[in-house]
């Protein structure tokens, strides 16, 4: 395998002119142009180019912002989420955060800086209409999460692929790339029937298709709201752009898409390699989970038996309880009384993001975040390709669901904090808690009870 980064690009006061081809692989060409940026973000700060085992789409920009496929330090990740939650204050007339500039320069150069993001996470304001955040499943729900922090009297959901237990979806739709396609939203009742305006976050928008998908799916159901689609990177052609601005019109409905990049990509050749896979891990531990259910939990079960927590905000989260993340937070790293100078790695499963970025956040400084994913991704120990090392292993508690984590091994790190939302079968744990314990010793977290407390009466 082949990898060429040859950059040739130059970054000035929130334009880019940006180009660089990818030769992935022998048969795996593509060439990039980003020509803008918000203020002061370089374009080699927000991406990576990889190899994806998906022959639907067989490349994929990893981001090095969300904490999914590449470990971060959570100020970087939610510092993403005040610039974008920016670009929405400053579209509806609103000041944004005093901090902003000071948060692009850390996420531009990588140099964390928790005191910073402290004071800008206080930072909220209201918007002029009933606003309604989506986060969409799996890779933005922590994004999405991180933009709605900053903004009172509104609402957070995120998507998700999972199907609960007699519930139905408000509404479902289709992600047409995606490694699994279906989404599904749970909300409660009058949440989407009550908003007047939606804002959709994404990591990335590649085509618009999903955009397109999601809007008319909420507008056969929900007419007459105004939405803004807010993104990391926007990779849409001229003719995808009016895509969505004819939906709009045909509509009768106001469509804005903002974003921190924005330019274009062109796929020469699109093969990629065979890959055997890593194969599931195996092995066992003998470590069971510690409870951290301060925030209680929801009578909501998955069909598989999976519980959940109101926090996370995958059945709705008012503004009002979004503050009880703080908390919440606090108490359960006190809960984990990490040790001084201790390097800690803090892992999500899938969709569950936002609460491990903010557990991380609270640990330490030194502290990184990462969570498992879908996503497959080839893996090369080459340089200058981000995916060295790679691990898969079905998911616990779940049906056949194959989920992977990735450069655990190149990581400088001293403990690792597993943070489930629900643990039920604690073998099914033991192969991934294995791999783990050789890399860093571990502390297994369950934000929920072993056994399903049923509702009080």
């Amino acid at each position: 395998m082949r990898i060429l980064n040859r950059s040739m690009s130059s970054t000035t006061s929130g334009q880019a002119n940006y180009q660089n081809n990818y030769k992935l692989w022998d048969q795996l060409d593509l060439s990039v142009a980003v020509h803008e940026t918000y203020k002061g973000l370089p374009v080699e700060a927000l991406f990576s180019m990889a190899i994806r085992v998906n022959k639907k789409r067989q490349f994929l920009f990893v981001s090095k912002l969300i904490a999914k496929h590449l470990a971060v330090n959570p100020a970087l990740a939610l510092g993403t989420g005040t610039l974008l939650a920016s670009l929405l204050m400053e579209k509806s007339g609103i000041a944004p955060p005093p901090q902003v500039d000071a948060l692009a320069q850390m996420v531009g150069s990588g140099a964390a800086d928790a005191g910073l993001m402290k004071s800008a996470l206080e930072y909220r304001a209201g918007l002029p209409e009933k606003t309604l955040f989506i986060g969409m499943a799996e890779t933005a729900t922590g994004l999405g999460h991180s933009v709605f922090q900053h903004f009172t009297d509104s609402f957070y959901i995120h998507t998700t692929r999972e199907e609960i237990a007699g519930l139905t979806p408000s509404f479902v739709f289709e992600e047409e790339h995606s490694h699994a396609t279906s989404h599904r939203v749970y909300a409660p009742e009058g949440m989407l029937e009550d908003a007047e305006a939606i804002v959709l976050i994404d990591d990335e928008i590649s085509t618009g298709n999903t955009l397109v998908n999601l809007i008319q799916a909420l507008d056969d159901q929900f007419p007459g709201k105004s939405y803004t689609s807010l993104s990391i990177l926007d990779w849409r052609s001229p003719a995808q752009q009016q895509n969505v601005a004819k939906l709009g019109a045909d509509r009768g409905i106001s469509i804005s898409v903002l974003s921190l990049a924005s330019g274009q990509f062109e796929l020469h050749h699109g093969s990629s390699p065979d890959e055997a896979g890593p194969g599931n891990l195996r092995g066992q531990s003998s470590a069971e989970p510690v409870e951290a259910d301060h925030a209680g939990e929801l009578p909501h079960v998955s069909k598989t038996g999976q519980r959940y927590m109101p926090l996370t905000g995958r059945f709705g989260l008012s503004s009002a309880q979004q503050l009880g993340i703080d908390g919440w937070a606090r108490q359960t790293a006190k809960t984990l009384q990490s040790a001084e100078g201790e390097k800690p790695l803090v892992i999500g499963i899938g969709e569950n993001m936002y609460l491990p970025l903010r557990l991380a956040f609270e640990l330490s400084g030194e502290a990184l975040v990462q969570t498992t994913t879908r996503s497959p991704i080839f893996a090369a120990d080459a340089e200058g390709y981000p995916i060295k090392g790679k691990a898969g292993f079905d998911l616990p508690d779940a049906e056949g669901i194959q989920q992977f984590i990735y450069n655990l091994e190149f990581l400088d790190i001293t403990k690792i904090y597993l943070v489930a939302e629900s643990v039920v079968d604690v073998s099914a744990w033991q192969p991934f808690l294995a791999y783990l314990e050789g890399i860093a010793p571990v502390e297994w977290v369950s934000l929920t009870a072993a056994k399903r407390r049923e509702p009080v009466r």
